[in-house]
């Protein structure tokens, strides 16, 4: 009760605008001589300081940040004082980087200079000159389409064909097979007594031995009307109709051509259709307030590459994107954009010394 009896009268008192300290953040004191980053919270120990000075809050909210007593949880770059959620790079003020890559910055201030060099290097030097061109680099699409490699088959072992455990390696049938005696049984089946009669003079008891053969050939019958096929008909008729009563060729599975090998089923495939809303939709609100649609030039930079007013309008619009529905003050993008005008400045003015080092980076 205490602690909110106290945030009430600093409310109360405190003025509609905010002071010069919250207006050039750090410019004026500093919240933690040597700021260091706690894996665990995944936060830099001075964050609360720093948002209650670089964000857009009013005087309640930025007093309950600052004391901890807040009523939400910020997104994750606020934590880690960095604003545009740029990724790990050897970046000047970089402290740490969180298990996504996210840089942990010493100070909200050197994240957003930070933010306008990389978006100087995006426009000059990559020629991304358009919203969807710098979301694409900036945050890029989270899916992929994977194909599983084909396995190959191993081939079937070689089996003897005597070997007892010899299998078919394939399951086409054989077409059946008519059995046609190849000799007569001349002791008969079973060697019984009436199956060597019958072996010896047939069912019409005449002797095969013995038996006289017909001296011509036999003469064809006229055509008669007969419910017996093959009696009465002439040998032309014969023929044609042993043709039609032919039987056809049995189809099997080992004649059918090979069927194509069927794809592979995909593997690791993850929606894209969200990713592309996604970036259609930063795309289009980096471009707000400054052209007329994403695939337009932002004209960030002149020819010479000084920055334009355009930057300080992008980089706001970007940090609602990253942050939102949090957003960094006017004070604390201008003062980025100023301090990359006078980098690259430095060299072109009478005595100014050699060029400043820009610190290496790989792109978020």
């Amino acid at each position: 009760m205490l602690i909110e009896a106290l945030l009430t009268m600093l409310a109360l008192a405190a003025p509609h605008k905010a002071p010069a300290a919250m207006v050039a953040p750090l410019s004026a004191f500093a919240a933690t001589p040597n700021p260091a980053y706690q894996p665990q919270a995944r936060a830099v120990d001075n964050w609360r300081f720093e948002s209650a000075l670089a964000l857009e809050m009013a005087p309640l909210a930025a007093i309950r940040r600052a004391f901890g007593a807040e009523a939400g949880e910020p997104a994750r770059c606020v934590k880690l004082n960095n604003y545009w959620c740029i990724k790990s790079a050897g970046w000047n003020g970089e402290i740490a980087a969180d298990s996504d890559g996210h840089v942990a910055f010493a100070s909200a201030e050197e994240g957003a200079a930070v933010a306008a060099l990389l978006l100087r290097r995006y426009y000059v030097n990559y020629g991304r000159r358009t919203a969807r061109a710098i979301v694409e680099r900036w945050a890029p699409a989270q899916c992929s389409l994977v194909f599983a490699p084909a396995v190959p088959r191993r081939p079937a072992p070689a089996v003897s064909p005597d070997s007892s455990s010899a299998k078919p390696r394939t399951l086409a049938r054989m077409p059946p097979q008519r059995v046609a005696p190849m000799a007569i049984a001349r002791r008969g089946i079973q060697n019984t007594l009436r199956s060597r009669w019958l072996a010896a003079y047939g069912r019409g008891g005449v002797n095969l031995k013995t038996a006289r053969r017909p001296l011509a050939r036999p003469v064809d019958l006229m055509p008669t009307p007969s419910i017996m096929a093959g009696v009465s008909e002439l040998p032309a008729r014969r023929e044609k109709l042993a043709e039609l009563i032919q039987p056809s060729p049995q189809t099997t599975l080992a004649d059918l051509p090979p069927s194509p090998a069927p794809r592979p089923p995909p593997v690791g495939v993850s929606n894209c259709a969200g990713e592309l809303a996604r970036i259609a939709t930063y795309a289009a609100t980096i471009a707000q307030g400054v052209v007329g649609g994403a695939n337009e030039d932002l004209a960030l930079f002149t020819a010479d590459g000084a920055p334009t007013e355009n930057l300080a309008k992008v980089m706001a619009n970007m940090a609602a994107v990253e942050i939102g529905p949090a957003r960094p003050r006017d004070a604390l993008i201008r003062i980025a954009v100023v301090q990359l005008r006078q980098l690259f400045e430095a060299p072109t003015k009478p005595g100014g010394g050699a060029a400043p080092t820009l610190p290496a980076h790989a792109g978020p």
